[in-house]
């Protein structure tokens, strides 16, 4: 019988087809697009022919109807103030008379006044006067049993929007979903167990001033347990829970339990609430000032027409708001019937809280959360101790032998994953030389072969150019056994340092390292069919993180400014991270391939051709649907320098939203050509930013040009100081014209040198027909005086307190008499106390001497607002 023989020269070949790898890699893109489509999987809508018990989405969208057609609706509009309040009060009356009669509805109409510091944006202190809410609450008929408490649930929405956009999502739509919630539960055939509080708010976008009104002022304020808010920065598609906390926990497992249509992440509150969102929700306010928990609900899809003409209710589905209502609705029902809203709070942290697929929410509370991170390592080393087992057997080799081997395939996959980043942004670079930016945003899917593709080819080429050419390991799936035990050693390393800085995103690490290594630990069948069932969860909860964290970042690069990193930049940085995530799972298979470098050059070629298509104009970076964010301001600006007042050359100011602005504009407006990049930091407060919010920070470019007066009376703000002693100046404020927004800037000169900031001096006084002192908000005076042809009688006195050195028991003087700003226009005139906001420090300068900055923001508002043009006046003084 022959003997077969073998040279001992010649190295075996690897056990994995070329063509096996490409289908894993096609399984990955086909799970992407699969998980992108479950954002289309809406419920049906109901017609008028449910029960009445039911969340109906065409009566939801007759409300956002008849919300949005009257067109843009600012806070202190005739639109806001009285237009939209018409329609809500009708809407709740009608509500009223269709409820059960074992339940009761009670309609307030709030009117607020107050002030408060925010550290949103560059931080200011809000003043606002008059903002209107209508608050509805909803309660069982009847008595209640003796010893119970009295305790709400608050639902929130906002229907005031910004300027020339009709608002459909952000938020007519919140607002219609609560009216019908509101039926709903008014119409249940019997009492409810605690009440529903129903705040439409009619101040959001000043800055979360009109929900702050209301939990610090309001008369139910008091009997709020937990909130539910609704917000929007998409239109359509499905609602995102982001944001819970920062107690109770037992809200989010009602949430796992009652909703029919879940979508929740801790990972989403922890991106949101890092600030990496230009965005922040009357969440702030019910958890800072009113100290609840509750939860934040917002839609994340087509982000492209938030704060835009394009928001209209032609873009909200019904389906959405079916979805929406029926997920709320099952909430509220669901807290009501808890036993826990009639505790007390429950401090005991917050949950790890994630959704799969859309189908089940899963959640742990901390010491379940500590308990999986250490049953999960404690596996992972197991993992890797039996596979060193294994290779002693079979190889011939010594466990620490593989120990160390999987220790230097981790530092391999780490070096690769460089690579691979390094190819993305090196794409991203080279079409920000070609002036393609953004090439991406109108058509998203194009970021798979511009950013993805060439991470996957260059992370497996660094990879195999990594790997031993000879030795025990390239026999058999050795190899491959090795690069999957540095993978989930990777996984577990990173699950590690989540768990250590308490981020509840970690289970996406406890994934990766917990399934595969369940999995691997299995000894039946081949490889590659383990690794695929133990992969297959994580492939496809990545993919749906991936889709969900692109549909909502995207549109954001098309509006957070022009920075000093490329929007392309980061999105390259961000598709290549998310790439590798979801794809490493493929490392393994592609050092075991017998050919990998033909699907590297493939890839690569295909990404190539990608360049060369956009480099070509094939794909524009705006479209109709997906237009360019646009903000243009015809401006004038005094300057108040002691006595000295100074009015600077009227401009047309632009700042720069994306890395296309101005440049995309020159075609339209020629003119362009000549503006100049705004340079007045040196030389002006605040960069001279004729911007009714502090927003250097999110804009920090911008251009101008010389324009003409604009055509419009403008308002006039008049800004005294006076020395009242040596440490003490009195800063008046006087307004005539029309004027619905005002916005003050005090700093400080570099003499003085007080530790003291300028922020704990000031002391407000105003003239407020309806101001009400509230629970933990700034001391109000309610002076109620004469009113005579709608104008009101409204005073401002800002004092500001320069010490030369700390003393002890310093304070502001006595204000002197208020000056009346008597408005010309017969509007609702305002001018609002002012209250100590944040303090800024110039450049980078943080000594004592440095020049300090406060930021005032007014509202005004109230229902005797007349119709118009809004005028923003940007006074400065330097005392």
């Amino acid at each position: 019988m022959p003997m077969k023989m073998m040279k001992e020269n010649i190295l075996p070949q690897p056990p994995l087809s070329t063509w096996w790898l490409f289908v894993a890699l096609a399984a990955t893109g086909l799970s992407l697009y699969g998980v992108s489509l479950i954002d289309y999987a809406l419920p049906e809508p109901l017609t008028r022919a449910a029960p009445v018990e039911k969340f109906i989405a065409d009566i939801a969208y007759e409300h956002l109807v008849n919300l949005t057609s009257i067109g843009p609706r600012v806070a202190g509009s005739y639109e806001n103030e009285v237009l939209a309040i018409n329609i809500l009060v009708g809407a709740v009356k009608q509500i009223a008379r269709e409820a059960s009669p074992h339940n009761r509805v009670e309609l307030d109409l709030q009117v607020a006044s107050g002030a408060f510091s925010l550290t949103f944006l560059d931080g200011m202190t809000n003043v606002y006067h008059g903002v209107q809410n209508v608050v509805v609450r909803v309660s069982g008929a009847g008595g209640r049993p003796r010893g119970r408490r009295r305790t709400a649930i608050l639902l929130n929405c906002h229907f005031d929007t910004v300027p020339d956009s009709p608002g459909a999502s952000d938020d007519g739509a919140g607002c219609a979903v609560l009216l019908e919630v509101m039926r709903a539960l008014a119409a249940t055939p019997h009492p409810l167990r605690h009440d529903v509080i129903f705040l439409l708010n009619g101040a959001e976008e000043n800055i979360l001033q009109a929900s702050h009104g209301f939990i610090t002022q309001h008369k139910w304020a008091k009997s709020v347990r937990a909130f539910i808010n609704i917000e929007a920065c998409g239109a359509g598609g499905r609602e995102v829970l982001f944001q819970a906390g920062p107690d109770d926990p037992w809200i989010m497992e009602v949430y796992a339990a009652a909703v029919p249509h879940p979508f929740a992440s801790s990972l989403a509150q922890e991106l949101f609430q890092s600030g990496l969102i230009p965005a922040d929700t009357d969440f702030r306010i019910f958890r800072d000032f009113g100290k609840l928990s509750g939860v934040d609900l917002a839609w994340s899809s087509n982000g492209y027409v938030y704060h835009t003409g394009l928001d209209t209710a032609d873009n909200i589905p019904k389906s959405a708001l079916q979805r929406t209502g029926d997920n709320v609705l099952a909430l509220t029902r669901g807290m009501l019937s808890s036993e826990n809203l009639e505790k007390e709070v429950d401090k005991s942290g917050q949950l790890v809280y994630f959704d799969v697929l859309g189908a089940v929410v899963i959640s742990g509370r901390a010491p379940l959360a500590a308990l999986a991170v250490l049953a999960t390592i404690a596996l992972l080393l197991l993992k890797i101790h039996v596979n060193a087992t294994r290779a002693k057997k079979a190889l011939y080799t010594r466990r620490g032998w593989w120990w160390r081997g999987v220790g230097r395939a981790a530092a391999a996959q780490c070096a690769a994953a460089c690579g691979g980043v390094a190819a993305s942004c090196a794409v991203a670079a080279a079409l920000c030389v070609l002036r393609r930016r953004l090439a991406f945003y109108s058509r998203a899917w194009l970021l798979a072969p511009l950013y993805a593709l060439p991470a996957l080819a260059v992370s497996w080429w660094v990879l195999l150019r990594l790997q031993p050419r000879e030795g025990a390991l390239v026999r058999g799936w050795w190899r491959g056994r090795l690069q999957h035990d540095a993978g989930a050693a990777l996984w577990g390393a990173l699950l590690l340092l989540c768990a250590a800085c308490g981020l509840r995103s970690a289970f996406l690490p406890l994934l990766w390292t917990l399934l595969p290594t369940l999995a691997d630990l299995v000894p039946l069948g081949a490889p590659v069919p383990r690794w695929w069932c133990g992969s297959a969860v994580c492939v496809l909860q990545s993919c749906y993180l991936s889709v969900g964290s692109l549909r909502m970042f995207v549109p954001v690069l098309a509006r957070a400014g022009a920075r000093a990193l490329p929007a392309d930049m980061a999105a390259a940085a961000l598709v290549a991270a998310l790439s590798l995530g979801a794809g490493g799972w493929l490392l393994p298979l592609a050092v075991s391939a017998r050919r990998p470098h033909r699907l590297i050059r493939g890839m690569l070629a295909g990404a190539a051709l990608c360049v060369l298509a956009v480099w070509g104009g094939a794909a524009p970076p705006y479209s109709a649907a997906r237009p360019q964010r646009v903000m243009l301001f015809h401006t004038r600006r005094w300057e108040h320098v002691g006595a000295r007042v100074q009015e600077l050359p009227p401009v047309y100011w632009l700042p720069d939203l994306d890395d296309n602005s101005p440049s995309s504009l020159l075609q339209y407006v020629p003119e362009f050509r000549g503006a100049s990049p705004v340079g007045e930091c040196g030389g002006r407060l605040y960069c001279g930013a004729p911007y009714y919010l502090p927003v250097l920070s999110l804009i920090p470019a911008s251009h101008r040009l010389p324009a003409p007066a604009p055509p419009r009376p403008a308002a006039r703000a008049d800004v005294t100081a006076a020395a009242l002693d040596a440490t003490t100046h009195a800063v008046s404020l006087n307004v005539t014209g029309p004027c619905s927004r005002l916005r003050l800037r005090i700093q400080q000169p570099r003499h003085y040198g007080s530790s003291r900031s300028i922020n704990d001096a000031f002391r407000s006084r105003a003239h407020s027909d309806n101001s009400v002192p509230g629970r933990g908000g700034p001391d109000i005076l309610d002076q109620r005086g004469p009113r005579a042809a709608g104008v009101h009688p409204l005073g401002l006195a800002a004092h500001v307190l320069h010490s030369a050195a700390p003393r002890a028991g310093a304070g502001a003087l006595a204000p002197p008499a208020a000056h009346p700003a008597q408005l010309q226009d017969p509007s609702f005139a305002l001018a609002g106390p002012v209250h100590s906001g944040p303090q800024y420090v110039r450049g980078s300068e943080a000594t004592p001497g440095s020049r300090k900055i406060v930021e005032v923001l007014t509202t005004l508002g109230g229902r005797h607002r007349l119709g118009g043009r809004l005028t923003f006046v940007h006074g400065v003084v330097a005392v």
